[in-house]
């Protein structure tokens, strides 16, 4: 069977136009074949959002923006035409916010479900909402921290000035010096910590000796504890019996004895009484010494001539002129 060429024609004509009717409603976001419910949504900004956007329930695409109208007469609000997969159903008070769906920034609508058990029919206008952008985040996050900022530029230019009129060249001057002065304090100190280290270094030996002869004090106390401790309680006893004792009577007693001797001493010096006068009148000492003398003769002559002094004799005292002779011969 021969086709004729208008045939193909017609077929090729009727073709190209479903597929053009198709790929229209498919670039507007129609799917053809596939059973779809309308719904719309009134928002002040759309944020981007344009034909064939998704539109997803919990990130399932579940459908296609199909217009945007700009409606006149009511504050220039946008409605937004969007289809639903009918098998979809949307529970009343369902809120239709339009969203960043990745990071480039493409827009989507998402329906955020509720939980009644009313849905809307094919053509209702559903609650609208619109997600903050990223930028408007960021700015809002930064506009606090922005003034924050600002505040403490001012404040720190404020700083900044009294610094400057705090530290004018007299204070820099004297602020240097007493940094120089620091800095010279320091070097003596670290001369110090050397000349200290050396004498330690130096000295070890000795060093150790001290510390060798403290702990062998040491344990000798320890070793000596016992007796230590008798000679403490020994010395307790002694202060118990000094304290029992009538020793401030005692004192008094040795006082007054002191005080009696030094009155007697000053009479002496005075020259009254027979001590004091036998002490400070030459005249009595030499008589007394020139009595002592003729005593001492007296007794030798008396130990040598015994029968000159004592005799017996019937015949009388013949011998008496002999014997005073020689008696005055030796004075």
């Amino acid at each position: 069977m021969k086709i004729s060429n208008e045939l193909k024609i017609g077929v090729l004509a009727t073709v190209a136009i479903v597929l053009f009717i198709i790929g229209y409603n498919f670039l507007k976001g129609t799917d053809v074949f596939s059973s779809t419910d309308t719904f719309y949504a009134r928002y002040k900004e759309v944020d981007g959002l344009g034909l064939s956007n998704f539109v997803k329930i919990k990130g399932l695409n579940v459908g296609r923006v199909t217009d945007l109208v700009l409606e006149e007469g009511n504050q220039g609000e946008i409605i937004v035409e969007f289809t639903v997969d009918e098998n979809f159903k949307l529970p009343k008070g369902t809120v239709a916010r339009i969203i960043s769906s990745d990071l480039l920034g493409t827009k989507a609508i998402n329906l955020e479900l509720s939980d009644t058990t009313i849905y809307y029919q094919n053509g209702d206008t559903l609650v609208s909402a619109l997600q903050e952008s990223l930028s408007k985040s960021v700015q809002a996050e930064l506009l606090p921290v922005k003034q924050k900022a600002e505040n403490l530029l001012s404040s720190i230019d404020s700083v900044l000035t009294i610094i400057r009129s705090i530290f004018n060249e007299q204070t820099t001057k004297d602020i240097k010096q007493s940094v120089s002065s620091i800095t010279s304090t320091l070097n003596h100190i670290n001369k110090s910590a050397e000349n200290v280290e050396g004498l330690l270094v130096q000295n070890t030996t000795r060093i150790d000796r001290i510390f060798s002869n403290i702990e062998s004090i040491t344990l000798m106390l320890k070793n000596n504890e016992e007796n230590i401790s008798a000679v403490l309680s020994n010395l307790n006893n002694i202060s118990d019996t000094l304290a029992k004792s009538n020793l401030k009577q005692t004192i008094a007693s040795a006082q007054d004895a002191l005080e009696t001797t030094a009155e007697i001493l000053d009479k002496i010096k005075k020259g009254e009484g027979t001590i004091g006068m036998l002490i400070n009148d030459e005249k009595l000492y030499n008589n007394l010494e020139q009595t002592s003398l003729d005593l001492d003769l007296l007794l030798k002559d008396l130990k040598s001539h015994p029968d000159s002094y004592v005799h017996f004799s019937i015949f009388g005292n013949r011998n008496k002129n002999r014997d005073t002779d020689s008696i005055a011969t030796q004075k």
